[in-house]
């Protein structure tokens, strides 16, 4: 029994197994922001069904559009692939070695750091497997700073982790790539460059990030303020793009390697930030425009009623007794006199009736501020006798107060006659 429970130990210690080094071929990260979006996504697929008639489609096409804009903020703050190149070349493999491989080179730029990746086409030195690959960070929750130069404790952080490469002794072209981020001074500021650029574009998706979240909640209150956080949202991620591509200066960045040399475009994660952002912004823009015209519409498709308060028709002037083109008498309303109750005092009344008849449109019109309504006055004629309703909302205006000369004039009239 004794070598059964022996095997691979030594001296009595723990077992002990060599290392199992595997080439990395997937960002880790990216494939869990990935399948968390699509669990999220599954499951609002699997209450879809409980859903009831035409609202299922509206429903559908909300929650997989705002999920989806979701994935693409997260993806592009995160994502390794705002610039890429790759090429295929023979280039020496390491320090002191004469021999040449023939691999392919690949260098992924995120906002955060730069993915660098040496794959060689069958095995090399002593049947040794060579693929690598080595991120290099020069910004992320640990630090954000430039630092000093060169490679001492106060560097920045591309420059202590290239050091670090150096002693574990990467392959040649790796290291090769990597010295490219670390250099500062005149016009080569690479490293400097793409860190800068990274922090503030990274702060614009952060930023994106809860203007989203507060633009779905918005679209269940009120419809319009929704379309400007829409529109709020895709400026924000626009402006992260633009500040990526504009916050460069010095030449631009080519890698002569081996025969042949590296030249940068514009990934994935910038395209599709790009897309997105104009996207939102148009589609901000159309809702906004259909809920001023068609409030009923975009009240239907998202569930959520329109205020009344905020539409209304503005109507003719109404006439009166004495003057109707005189804008003081058309405050003195005086509906024709009848016997047939409150219905029929309103029956013949054309504005009233014209107002009734385009209540319904009234919700289509420009929303503007309801005019203040002018006081009204009372008349001699407003009593029962003249048909007069006994609820009208007619009530007698404030007498303009006598001038101060007229007083006195009425004051020595009276001392007069006394």
């Amino acid at each position: 029994m004794s070598g059964f429970f022996d095997f691979n130990r030594v001296d009595g210690g723990p077992t002990l197994y060599a290392a199992n080094k595997t080439p990395v071929t997937v960002d880790v990260l990216e494939v869990g922001f990935i399948f968390a979006i699509a669990i999220l996504a599954f499951s609002f697929l699997v209450i879809l069904p409980g859903v009831r008639g035409m609202q299922r489609i509206s429903f559908a096409l909300k929650v997989f559009f705002s999920i989806f804009v979701l994935a693409v903020i997260m993806l592009g703050n995160f994502g390794m692939e705002w610039e890429v190149s790759e090429v295929e070349t023979g280039v020496q493999y390491k320090a002191f070695h004469n021999e040449e491989i023939h691999a392919k080179i690949g260098v992924k730029i995120g906002l955060r750091g730069a993915n660098i990746t040496l794959k060689g086409d069958g095995p090399h030195l002593n049947s040794e497997t060579i693929d690598y690959n080595e991120r290099f960070w020069w910004g992320g929750e640990r630090q954000w700073t430039q630092g000093r130069n060169f490679f001492g404790p106060f560097a920045g952080l591309v420059n202590r982790e290239f050091r670090e490469a150096q002693f574990k002794g990467l392959p040649y072209p790796i290291l090769w790539i990597a010295e490219y981020f670390t250099l500062d001074g005149e016009s080569i500021r690479w490293g400097r460059s793409y860190r800068l650029s990274g922090f503030y574009t990274h702060i614009m998706l952060w930023t994106a990030f809860p203007l989203w979240i507060l633009t779905n909640i918005l679209f269940c209150m009120f419809i319009r303020y929704g379309a400007y956080f829409m529109m709020l949202t895709g400026a924000v991620m626009l402006l992260g793009n633009i500040l990526f591509a504009s916050l460069r200066w010095g030449p631009e960045l080519k890698i002569p390697i081996g025969t042949t040399i590296m030249t940068f475009h514009y990934g994935w994660c910038f395209w599709l930030t790009l897309a997105v952002g104009l996207i939102i912004v148009i589609l901000g823009a159309i809702i906004l425009f259909i809920d001023l015209r068609l409030p009923d519409l975009t009240g239907a498709f998202f569930g959520v009623e329109s205020d009344p308060d905020e539409y209304y028709t503005v109507e003719g002037e109404l006439t009166t007794d004495d003057s109707p083109s005189s804008p003081k008498e058309a405050s003195r309303l005086v509906p024709p006199a009848t016997n047939g109750g409150d219905d029929a005092i309103y029956e013949n009344y054309e504005p009233y009736r014209r107002r009734t008849d385009t209540r319904g449109l009234s919700r289509f019109q420009k929303s503007r501020k309801k005019p203040v309504a002018s006081p009204r006055r009372r008349t001699a004629r407003a009593t029962h006798s003249t048909g007069l309703h006994p609820d009208s909302s007619i009530r007698e205006e404030d007498e303009p107060a006598p001038e101060a000369g007229n007083v006195a004039i009425q004051m020595e009239d009276i001392q007069a006659q006394a």
